[in-house]
């Protein structure tokens, strides 16, 4: 996904009276800003999967995420396959291994903590009132979201 155009597409360059438009330069913005920054930084997609062992199948809505640097920027909305398994919920197969045990955030969806151990490509899911692992039973059928931002290895 590259940068939402939509406020530089609603800019009017200035017609030379400099009583229309705005004071950018549109064509500028462009070329100088805009499309070196997409290029530098993409968007990318990556495929979430359950590595529980009970062999789920997500739902995924969307899954992308950006690396910048040594930050990985993460956005995840799926939902979880009515499921009875007692197993851990673990999602893996993130785009870039944490240097970093560290955790995101529940953006909306079933109520969760989501903990990245370091060195490592696999999410787990807690409760966050329990503290305790949420299993796939208790997110069967429901749709699940996070974000955060995480160091990577």
């Amino acid at each position: 996904m590259a940068i939402d155009r939509a406020p530089f597409n609603a800019l009017n360059d200035d017609d030379g009276s400099n009583l229309v438009g705005s004071l950018w330069n549109k064509a500028a913005i462009k070329t100088v800003l805009l499309d070196p920054i997409d290029a530098l930084y993409p968007v990318q997609t990556w495929v979430p999967v359950d590595v529980s062992g009970a062999g789920l199948a997500f739902v995924v809505q969307n899954a992308r995420y950006v690396r910048i640097g040594s930050l990985v920027a993460l956005f995840v909305t799926m939902s979880y396959p009515s499921t009875s398994s007692g197993a851990a919920a673990k999602v893996g197969n993130l785009p870039v291994a944490s240097a970093a045990t560290s955790g995101l955030y529940t953006t909306y969806g079933v109520p969760h903590t989501v903990h990245l151990s370091a060195g490592d490509t696999v999410l787990q899911l807690f409760s966050p009132t329990t503290g305790g692992p949420r299993t796939n039973a208790e997110l069967s059928g429901s749709l699940v979201s996070w974000a955060g931002v995480y160091l990577a290895a």
